[in-house]
């Protein structure tokens, strides 16, 4: 008996054959019906996908075959990966001094013919084979050759579409890991930049309480000044870690909720003043999608349709529909309106349209729009200056 020999390169094939984690994996039907259709075809008892690394071959599907594993010194599949491009075919293991007295041979599973075809990296490494056996003398027809080929083909893409998962899968963890050490740096940061700006909102106050008199007007207004901008940057921080937890809401289950329900609590939020009427759907109307998400959206649009309306008597209409794929909503006011020439960027991040005093900092329709798309679906406006605004959006079923 000759020991197959080593590849040239075996240190990198045995780091492509590690890139796959395919290893000591439980089987799978996808690699099962390979080597059923190889047996068949070359009507053989035994066919085999085998990889091979430093020690042994492994058996990731064994049809016709109960063992899972042998010592790669016996493996003829050894012999087969130092020749990756072309079949590796042994017509009768008896005649043939490399394999004659192998224990594969002489004992079970009684190894005579053999034909394998070399598993193939696109980095040209032979990870092992497909390989099919009888305990007899056989050839294969060109037919069954060039089949064999096919099938250790499927077999790599198999074997491909595994890896690229993998990587996907450990990308995307990656990616939820980086996402949660910066959530907890922004809420760290946002705690420590709030505190100083409380501090000097505080203490303003508290200048001014005890020292009135004694500051000039002039003062007093520049003291404001420095209040007001503190407040207003202490919003800017509170917006950015809102926006950077926006679509975790997206990760919780959808569950199916009424409607009319999840608009009534968003109501009892906003406490809307006694001279704005909110009409919206009054029957039970169930849907299936994020509540979260859904009611986030919805509180934002209706608190700006109460936010920037000055209307004596303002009105809000939420309304609904559903489709065969979509649900769709429209917010429309009476309100200020938007200019034209804003929008096309009213959903950009820190865009803002000072129409008065209680302008925002511009994140909040952007997380509107962000979260509509992770919904699958698309958001637009419409509107007319001193006229009104209507937002409508739709997202997938």
């Amino acid at each position: 008996m000759i020991h197959p020999s080593i590849p040239k390169n075996e240190i990198q094939r045995l780091s492509n054959l590690k890139d796959y984690m395919i290893m000591d994996t439980i089987p799978e039907s996808d690699f099962d019906e390979i080597t059923m259709l190889a047996s068949q075809i070359c009507n053989t008892p035994i066919s085999l996908v085998s990889l091979v690394d430093d020690k042994r071959q492994w058996f990731k599907s064994h049809h016709g075959l109960s063992v899972k594993e042998t010592p790669r010194d016996f493996a003829f599949c050894g012999h087969a990966i130092n020749n990756p491009d072309q079949p590796f075919i042994v017509a009768d293991s008896r005649l043939d001094n490399r394999f004659h007295d192998n224990p594969l041979v002489t004992g079970t599973p009684n190894i005579i013919f053999y034909a394998g075809i070399p598993l193939l990296t696109p980095e040209g490494n032979a990870l092992g084979t497909l390989c099919v056996i009888d305990n007899q003398p056989k050839q294969l027809t060109d037919m069954q050759l060039r089949s064999l080929s096919a099938l250790s083909h499927q077999v790599m893409c198999q074997l491909e579409l595994r890896r690229k998962n993998t990587q996907l899968s450990l990308t995307y963890q990656e990616l939820i890991n980086n996402y949660n050490d910066i959530e907890q740096f922004a809420s760290i940061a946002a705690h420590d930049l709030r505190s100083p700006l409380h501090n000097i909102t505080a203490l303003i106050d508290y200048f001014l309480d005890e020292n009135a008199a004694s500051v000039s007007p002039d003062g007093v207004v520049y003291l404001n000044h420095i209040k007001t901008s503190s407040l207003q940057l202490t919003k800017l921080i509170d917006a950015i870690l809102a926006y950077s937890k926006s679509t975790q809401v997206i990760i919780t289950s959808k569950e199916r909720f009424d409607l009319s329900e999840c608009i009534s609590s968003i109501i009892q939020l906003l406490k809307p003043s006694a001279n704005i009427t909110i009409n919206y759907p009054q029957e039970e109307t169930y849907i299936t999608t994020s509540r979260i998400a859904i009611k986030q959206v919805l509180m934002n649009l209706m608190n700006n349709a109460i936010k920037y309306n000055d209307k004596p008597d303002a009105t809000i209409d939420v309304s609904f529909y559903e489709s065969d794929e979509d649900y769709h909503f429209s917010i429309r006011d009476n309100g200020y309106g938007i200019s034209e020439k804003h929008l096309d960027s009213i959903f950009d991040l820190f865009k803002t349209v000072k129409n008065n005093a209680n302008s925002g900092t511009g994140i909040g329709l952007s997380i509107v729009k962000r979260l509509v798309k992770k919904l699958h679906g698309d958001i637009t406006v419409n509107s007319k200056k001193d006229i009104g605004t209507e937002f409508n959006f739709h997202i997938k079923k």
